[in-house]
Protein backbone atom coordinates (compact mmCIF):
# COMPACT_ATOMS: atom_id res chain seq x y z
CA UNK A 1 0.00 0.00 0.00
CA UNK A 2 2.98 2.29 0.94
CA UNK A 3 4.39 1.66 -2.38
CA UNK A 4 1.81 2.45 -4.44
CA UNK A 5 0.40 5.61 -2.51
CA UNK A 6 4.66 6.52 -3.44
CA UNK A 7 4.41 5.84 -6.81
CA UNK A 8 0.81 7.50 -7.31
CA UNK A 9 2.49 10.28 -5.38
CA UNK A 10 5.33 10.77 -7.50
CA UNK A 11 3.25 10.89 -10.57
CA UNK A 12 1.38 13.31 -9.28
CA UNK A 13 -1.78 14.65 -11.42
CA UNK A 14 0.55 16.63 -14.14
CA UNK A 15 3.62 14.32 -14.14
CA UNK A 16 5.51 16.71 -13.47
CA UNK A 17 5.76 17.25 -9.43
CA UNK A 18 5.60 15.61 -6.44
CA UNK A 19 2.65 15.70 -4.04
CA UNK A 20 3.35 17.24 -0.77
CA UNK A 21 0.97 15.07 1.24
CA UNK A 22 0.13 11.59 2.04
CA UNK A 23 -3.03 10.83 3.88
CA UNK A 24 -4.85 7.56 4.96
CA UNK A 25 -8.17 6.98 5.15
CA UNK A 26 -8.90 5.01 8.23
CA UNK A 27 -12.91 4.34 6.88
CA UNK A 28 -14.97 4.97 3.76
CA UNK A 29 -18.56 4.59 2.28
CA UNK A 30 -18.36 0.82 0.82
CA UNK A 31 -19.05 1.65 -2.61
CA UNK A 32 -17.23 4.67 -3.04
CA UNK A 33 -14.03 2.75 -1.60
CA UNK A 34 -14.78 -0.33 -3.73
CA UNK A 35 -14.09 2.48 -6.61
CA UNK A 36 -11.40 4.16 -5.46
CA UNK A 37 -9.84 0.20 -5.12
CA UNK A 38 -11.04 -0.52 -8.68
CA UNK A 39 -9.45 2.35 -9.78
CA UNK A 40 -12.80 3.48 -11.25
CA UNK A 41 -13.23 7.03 -9.32
CA UNK A 42 -12.24 10.13 -11.14
CA UNK A 43 -13.24 14.11 -10.69
CA UNK A 44 -12.58 17.70 -10.05
CA UNK A 45 -12.74 19.28 -6.62
CA UNK A 46 -15.64 21.19 -5.53
CA UNK A 47 -14.51 23.08 -2.83
CA UNK A 48 -12.38 22.45 -0.23
CA UNK A 49 -12.18 23.52 3.55
CA UNK A 50 -10.02 22.91 6.35
CA UNK A 51 -11.86 19.77 7.32
CA UNK A 52 -13.27 18.72 4.02
CA UNK A 53 -12.82 18.57 0.42
CA UNK A 54 -16.19 17.81 -1.71
CA UNK A 55 -15.46 16.38 -5.22
CA UNK A 56 -17.68 16.42 -8.20
CA UNK A 57 -17.66 12.86 -10.07
CA UNK A 58 -17.02 13.44 -13.61
CA UNK A 59 -19.02 10.01 -14.21
CA UNK A 60 -22.08 10.45 -12.01
CA UNK A 61 -22.10 14.74 -11.17
CA UNK A 62 -22.43 13.99 -7.35
CA UNK A 63 -20.64 15.00 -4.89
CA UNK A 64 -18.41 12.61 -2.95
CA UNK A 65 -16.44 13.70 0.06
CA UNK A 66 -12.98 13.86 1.67
CA UNK A 67 -13.84 14.60 5.91
CA UNK A 68 -10.96 15.10 8.71
CA UNK A 69 -11.15 12.29 11.30
CA UNK A 70 -12.54 14.46 13.58
CA UNK A 71 -16.07 14.32 11.93
CA UNK A 72 -17.92 10.96 10.95
CA UNK A 73 -18.76 8.59 8.45
CA UNK A 74 -21.32 9.34 5.56
CA UNK A 75 -22.54 8.35 2.26
CA UNK A 76 -19.73 8.95 -0.78
CA UNK A 77 -17.47 9.98 1.50
CA UNK A 78 -14.01 9.12 2.88
CA UNK A 79 -12.85 10.13 6.84
CA UNK A 80 -9.32 10.61 6.33
CA UNK A 81 -6.70 11.15 9.12
CA UNK A 82 -5.81 15.03 9.02
CA UNK A 83 -6.75 17.86 10.61
CA UNK A 84 -6.38 20.30 7.90
CA UNK A 85 -6.77 19.20 3.80
CA UNK A 86 -5.88 23.32 3.54
CA UNK A 87 -1.99 22.44 4.01
CA UNK A 88 -2.16 20.27 1.28
CA UNK A 89 -3.24 23.31 -0.80
CA UNK A 90 -5.97 21.59 -1.75
CA UNK A 91 -8.35 24.03 -4.32
CA UNK A 92 -11.03 24.20 -6.59
CA UNK A 93 -10.64 23.15 -9.94
CA UNK A 94 -8.10 20.42 -8.75
CA UNK A 95 -8.31 16.88 -11.00
CA UNK A 96 -8.69 13.68 -8.59
CA UNK A 97 -8.31 10.22 -9.94
CA UNK A 98 -8.25 6.85 -8.34
CA UNK A 99 -5.45 4.11 -9.33
CA UNK A 100 -3.98 1.42 -6.99
CA UNK A 101 -6.05 1.69 -3.91
CA UNK A 102 -5.45 5.87 -3.62
CA UNK A 103 -6.86 9.05 -4.81
CA UNK A 104 -4.80 11.21 -6.02
CA UNK A 105 -5.50 15.26 -6.31
CA UNK A 106 -3.36 17.21 -9.27
CA UNK A 107 0.32 16.71 -7.68
CA UNK A 108 -0.96 17.95 -4.17
CA UNK A 109 -1.75 14.83 -2.21
CA UNK A 110 -2.45 10.94 -2.44
CA UNK A 111 -5.29 9.63 -0.03
CA UNK A 112 -4.65 5.77 0.73
CA UNK A 113 -7.61 3.65 0.31
CA UNK A 114 -5.87 -0.05 1.54
CA UNK A 115 -6.43 -0.09 5.02
CA UNK A 116 -9.55 1.99 5.55
CA UNK A 117 -12.95 0.33 7.06
CA UNK A 118 -15.68 -0.04 4.75
CA UNK A 119 -18.73 1.69 6.27
CA UNK A 120 -22.19 1.07 6.35
CA UNK A 121 -25.32 2.95 7.56
CA UNK A 122 -27.13 1.94 10.64
CA UNK A 123 -30.54 1.23 10.31
CA UNK A 124 -33.45 0.65 13.06
CA UNK A 125 -33.91 -2.99 13.16
CA UNK A 126 -36.82 -3.07 15.57
CA UNK A 127 -39.07 -0.49 17.75
CA UNK A 128 -40.18 0.49 20.90
CA UNK A 129 -44.33 1.40 21.91
CA UNK A 130 -45.33 4.49 19.99
CA UNK A 131 -46.01 5.74 23.32
CA UNK A 132 -42.14 5.18 24.65
CA UNK A 133 -41.40 7.08 21.56
CA UNK A 134 -43.25 10.34 22.07
CA UNK A 135 -41.60 10.79 25.52
CA UNK A 136 -38.76 10.46 23.44
CA UNK A 137 -39.32 13.16 21.17
CA UNK A 138 -40.33 15.10 24.00
CA UNK A 139 -36.95 14.34 25.57
CA UNK A 140 -34.52 14.82 23.15
CA UNK A 141 -36.13 18.54 21.75
CA UNK A 142 -35.99 19.52 25.46
CA UNK A 143 -32.20 18.63 25.28
CA UNK A 144 -31.72 20.24 22.12
CA UNK A 145 -33.18 23.68 23.11
CA UNK A 146 -30.86 23.21 25.90
CA UNK A 147 -27.80 22.22 24.67
CA UNK A 148 -28.02 23.07 21.16
CA UNK A 149 -26.03 25.72 19.33
CA UNK A 150 -28.27 29.48 18.75
CA UNK A 151 -27.90 30.78 15.39
CA UNK A 152 -30.52 28.92 13.40
CA UNK A 153 -33.81 27.66 15.22
CA UNK A 154 -32.55 28.41 18.26
CA UNK A 155 -32.00 32.19 18.27
CA UNK A 156 -28.66 33.89 19.42
CA UNK A 157 -29.49 36.23 22.53
CA UNK A 158 -27.48 39.17 20.80
CA UNK A 159 -28.95 38.60 17.90
CA UNK A 160 -30.41 41.26 15.87
CA UNK A 161 -33.91 41.69 14.40
CA UNK A 162 -32.69 39.83 10.72
CA UNK A 163 -31.36 36.81 13.02
CA UNK A 164 -35.10 36.87 15.00
CA UNK A 165 -37.19 37.12 12.17
CA UNK A 166 -35.59 34.38 10.05
CA UNK A 167 -35.49 31.77 13.23
CA UNK A 168 -39.41 32.94 13.62
CA UNK A 169 -39.49 31.89 9.44
CA UNK A 170 -37.81 28.89 10.12
CA UNK A 171 -40.18 27.27 13.14
CA UNK A 172 -43.32 28.55 11.43
CA UNK A 173 -42.18 26.67 7.62
CA UNK A 174 -41.34 23.50 10.30
CA UNK A 175 -44.22 23.34 12.07
CA UNK A 176 -46.38 23.68 8.52
CA UNK A 177 -43.91 20.92 7.14
CA UNK A 178 -44.61 18.86 9.96
CA UNK A 179 -48.47 19.59 10.31
CA UNK A 180 -49.05 18.61 6.74
CA UNK A 181 -47.30 15.44 7.01
CA UNK A 182 -49.26 14.29 9.90
CA UNK A 183 -52.42 14.81 8.03
CA UNK A 184 -50.91 13.20 5.21
CA UNK A 185 -50.80 16.40 3.34
CA UNK A 186 -47.58 16.18 1.13
CA UNK A 187 -48.45 18.34 -1.45
CA UNK A 188 -49.16 21.86 1.35
CA UNK A 189 -45.85 19.87 3.42
CA UNK A 190 -44.10 20.35 -0.21
CA UNK A 191 -45.16 23.83 0.06
CA UNK A 192 -43.75 24.65 3.75
CA UNK A 193 -40.63 22.47 2.83
CA UNK A 194 -39.73 25.16 -0.35
CA UNK A 195 -39.92 28.13 2.48
CA UNK A 196 -37.25 26.20 4.13
CA UNK A 197 -34.66 25.70 1.30
CA UNK A 198 -32.14 28.36 1.37
CA UNK A 199 -33.11 30.05 4.82
CA UNK A 200 -31.11 30.68 7.46
CA UNK A 201 -27.22 31.07 8.41
CA UNK A 202 -24.19 28.64 7.16
CA UNK A 203 -22.53 27.00 4.57
CA UNK A 204 -25.55 24.37 4.30
CA UNK A 205 -28.53 26.65 5.56
CA UNK A 206 -30.21 25.94 8.47
CA UNK A 207 -34.00 25.48 7.02
CA UNK A 208 -32.05 22.63 4.51
CA UNK A 209 -29.89 20.78 7.49
CA UNK A 210 -33.83 20.71 9.10
CA UNK A 211 -35.06 19.12 6.28
CA UNK A 212 -32.10 17.04 5.41
CA UNK A 213 -33.08 15.40 9.72
CA UNK A 214 -36.45 15.31 8.92
CA UNK A 215 -35.67 13.45 5.23
CA UNK A 216 -33.60 11.00 6.95
CA UNK A 217 -35.82 9.98 9.65
CA UNK A 218 -38.98 9.48 7.23
CA UNK A 219 -36.47 7.28 4.71
CA UNK A 220 -35.11 4.64 7.43
CA UNK A 221 -38.04 4.56 9.47
CA UNK A 222 -41.43 5.27 6.92
CA UNK A 223 -40.54 1.59 5.87
CA UNK A 224 -43.34 1.21 3.20
CA UNK A 225 -41.97 -1.38 0.41
CA UNK A 226 -42.65 -0.04 -2.54
CA UNK A 227 -44.68 3.38 -1.50
CA UNK A 228 -42.02 5.81 -3.23
CA UNK A 229 -42.30 9.41 -1.09
CA UNK A 230 -43.64 11.97 -3.19
CA UNK A 231 -42.50 14.17 -0.10
CA UNK A 232 -39.10 13.86 -0.22
CA UNK A 233 -38.89 13.25 -4.31
CA UNK A 234 -40.66 16.80 -4.27
CA UNK A 235 -38.00 18.04 -1.55
CA UNK A 236 -34.96 16.92 -3.56
CA UNK A 237 -36.34 18.03 -7.05
CA UNK A 238 -36.93 21.78 -5.49
CA UNK A 239 -33.31 21.87 -3.59
CA UNK A 240 -31.45 21.54 -6.80
CA UNK A 241 -32.52 25.09 -7.95
CA UNK A 242 -33.40 26.72 -4.41
CA UNK A 243 -30.48 26.16 -2.86
CA UNK A 244 -26.18 25.44 -2.93
CA UNK A 245 -24.52 22.23 -4.71
CA UNK A 246 -23.28 21.15 -1.00
CA UNK A 247 -27.08 20.98 0.20
CA UNK A 248 -28.71 19.60 -2.18
CA UNK A 249 -26.39 16.98 -2.81
CA UNK A 250 -26.92 16.08 0.74
CA UNK A 251 -31.02 16.57 0.72
CA UNK A 252 -31.22 14.14 -2.80
CA UNK A 253 -29.27 11.30 -0.48
CA UNK A 254 -31.50 12.12 2.60
CA UNK A 255 -34.12 11.75 0.80
CA UNK A 256 -33.13 7.93 -0.08
CA UNK A 257 -31.58 7.38 3.46
CA UNK A 258 -28.06 7.54 2.64
CA UNK A 259 -27.07 9.88 5.86
CA UNK A 260 -24.22 10.06 7.77
CA UNK A 261 -23.52 8.58 10.57
CA UNK A 262 -24.24 10.55 13.81
CA UNK A 263 -27.87 11.07 12.22
CA UNK A 264 -28.35 7.49 11.55
CA UNK A 265 -27.45 6.77 14.81
CA UNK A 266 -29.99 9.73 16.42
CA UNK A 267 -32.70 8.25 14.31
CA UNK A 268 -32.15 4.65 15.69
CA UNK A 269 -31.87 5.34 19.34
CA UNK A 270 -35.25 7.16 19.30
CA UNK A 271 -36.89 4.67 16.94
CA UNK A 272 -35.54 1.66 18.36
CA UNK A 273 -33.81 2.66 22.16
CA UNK A 274 -32.64 -0.86 22.85
CA UNK A 275 -29.83 -0.52 19.83
CA UNK A 276 -28.53 2.79 20.82
CA UNK A 277 -28.13 5.12 23.44
CA UNK A 278 -30.59 8.64 22.98
CA UNK A 279 -27.83 11.09 25.14
CA UNK A 280 -24.92 9.95 23.38
CA UNK A 281 -26.24 9.94 20.05
CA UNK A 282 -27.95 13.25 20.55
CA UNK A 283 -24.87 14.81 21.32
CA UNK A 284 -23.04 13.44 18.82
CA UNK A 285 -25.39 15.12 16.05
CA UNK A 286 -26.04 18.66 18.41
CA UNK A 287 -22.02 18.74 17.96
CA UNK A 288 -21.96 18.45 13.93
CA UNK A 289 -20.93 22.09 12.56
CA UNK A 290 -21.60 25.58 13.82
CA UNK A 291 -25.74 25.31 14.41
CA UNK A 292 -26.33 22.48 11.55
CA UNK A 293 -26.31 19.75 14.15
CA UNK A 294 -28.99 21.33 16.23
CA UNK A 295 -31.53 22.07 12.92
CA UNK A 296 -30.70 18.44 12.00
CA UNK A 297 -31.66 16.87 15.18
CA UNK A 298 -35.07 19.19 14.62
CA UNK A 299 -35.74 17.89 11.59
CA UNK A 300 -34.91 13.94 13.01
CA UNK A 301 -37.54 14.84 16.09
CA UNK A 302 -40.42 16.14 14.09
CA UNK A 303 -40.15 13.83 11.15
CA UNK A 304 -40.65 11.07 13.45
CA UNK A 305 -43.38 12.54 14.84
CA UNK A 306 -44.62 12.93 11.87
CA UNK A 307 -44.93 9.25 11.08
CA UNK A 308 -46.55 8.51 14.05
CA UNK A 309 -49.59 11.32 13.69
CA UNK A 310 -50.27 10.03 10.37
CA UNK A 311 -50.38 6.65 11.29
CA UNK A 312 -47.34 5.47 9.77
CA UNK A 313 -46.03 4.09 12.85
CA UNK A 314 -49.07 1.22 12.94
CA UNK A 315 -48.28 -0.56 9.37
CA UNK A 316 -45.26 0.82 7.67
CA UNK A 317 -42.96 -1.78 10.12
CA UNK A 318 -44.37 -4.78 9.25
CA UNK A 319 -43.80 -3.93 5.47
CA UNK A 320 -40.21 -4.00 5.46
CA UNK A 321 -39.76 -7.65 5.78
Amino acid sequence: AAGRARRLRDRGGSGSMRAHAVMQATSGDGAFLARVNGAAFAGVVHSAFRRAVNITCLTSGELHTLVSGALDDGPNSLVVATDDFLRARIAQGDGVRAGGGCLAIADKAVVSVVRAAAWHAPAPLSRGPELGLRERLADAEAIMRRDGTPGGFLEVASGNEIARVTTRMLHEAADGVTKALGRGDEAEALRHAGRLLGLGPGLTPSGDDFLHGLLAARALCRNRAGVPDTFARGVARLSATATNPISHAALAKAARGEVRDGVARLVVALWAPAEEALPQALARVLAIGSSSGTEMAFGVVRGLASITDNGEWDHGHQDRH
